[in-house]
């Protein structure tokens, strides 16, 4: 694959649109001249773990083959995982980031990625800790940006990806797609490619949000500035929403994620705050989110367990979010 080596820019220029940028509301144009293809030598990888399991060596060193860095950011393991990650660290070469406690995804995440742009890296891959990734998923990526007609303007590519549980894809496949690409509005974090010069016009992942909708909110965000957000076709990684269980209702299958009722308060929370914020500017996505949050809420009163404590932190979540409250601390 060959890459074409972006023109010389001028800083003044570019830290005029950044500030430009800075109210959050406004389209910016990405000049084209500040842009760097991705490629393995300018990728850096942000792994995020928290209490990792065995398989972790194996998912990381896959990683490591197809980018220039590796950087793990733990968020308050205990010891045993942290002697676990520094045996890792040495020999993959991975840049290891120790968190006494748990910050949050975004935290952990905006870690990663200032770490990979202090050492000159363009391009960060984001990682859940549990996701199994192909061989070549940079390859795929790499791809569908050199495919996409707009690149100047590309802040974030995501992955299809496989559900570990269901087997089934986020996004069927179809061979008679024109392009390796399509055009969305939000994609999930792990198997994300984020353009660093994007990052910094769009602002850092949301450490308010602490774990879910992280990265709706980076994709709305971007999105509403004038820069695009597409999902690679190509399944390239197997990934789960939670423990999916497959339920009959008379009419058709479907699925809970079975999250905790710690999980089920941020997710209602962050959702409505979206919500709120989005309304206006992507009602369609505003609607189906709503929708689905609703539809989330009375398959998990059908077929869960523990539904009280659930609904309970579903309710408080709502309020929460229309109130946009961020002062509860739920653990």
């Amino acid at each position: 694959m060959q890459i074409t080596v972006p023109m010389k820019w001028n800083a003044k220029r570019i830290e005029s649109r950044r500030s430009w940028a800075a109210n959050g509301n406004c389209r910016v144009h990405w000049p084209e001249e500040i842009f760097t293809p991705p490629s393995k030598e300018v990728i850096c990888a942000v792994i995020v773990t928290y209490h990792p399991d065995d398989g972790l060596f194996s998912r990381t060193e896959r990683v490591a083959r197809q980018v220039g860095q590796v950087v793990v950011v733990d968020n308050g393991s205990p010891d045993s995982s942290v002697s676990y990650l520094r045996r890792l660290s040495e020999k993959l070469q991975a840049h290891l980031i120790l968190n006494a406690n748990n910050e949050g995804i975004a935290s952990a995440m905006n870690q990663g990625a200032r770490w990979a742009g202090e050492q000159a890296y363009k391009w960060v891959l984001f990682f859940d800790q549990d996701t199994e990734t192909a061989e070549d998923l940079v390859k795929r990526l790499c791809e569908a940006y050199y495919e996409y007609p707009e690149r100047d303007k590309l802040a974030v590519i995501g992955s299809n990806y496989k559900d570990t549980h269901t087997g089934r894809l986020f996004l069927e496949q179809c061979p008679s797609a024109p392009h390796s690409w399509e055009e969305a509005k939000t994609v999930i974090t792990s198997g994300s490619l984020v353009a660093l010069e994007a990052y910094e016009m769009n602002g850092p992942f949301r450490d308010d949000f602490f774990i879910d909708c992280v990265d709706l909110d980076y994709c709305l965000r971007a999105r509403a500035k004038g820069l695009r957000v597409i999902l690679s076709r190509k399944a390239v990684i197997e990934h789960t929403i939670g423990r999916t269980t497959m339920h009959r209702l008379p009419w058709k299958e479907t699925g809970t994620s079975n999250h905790s009722p710690l999980r089920r308060y941020y997710m209602m929370r962050n959702h409505i705050v979206l919500i709120r914020e989005y309304s206006f500017k992507e009602p369609l996505w505003a609607l189906s989110t709503l929708w689905s949050r609703l539809k989330s809420t009375i398959l998990m009163c059908l077929f869960e367990e523990n539904r009280r404590p659930k609904l309970k932190y579903t309710a408080l979540g709502f309020l929460d979010g229309v109130a946009c409250n961020f002062n509860r601390w739920v653990a």
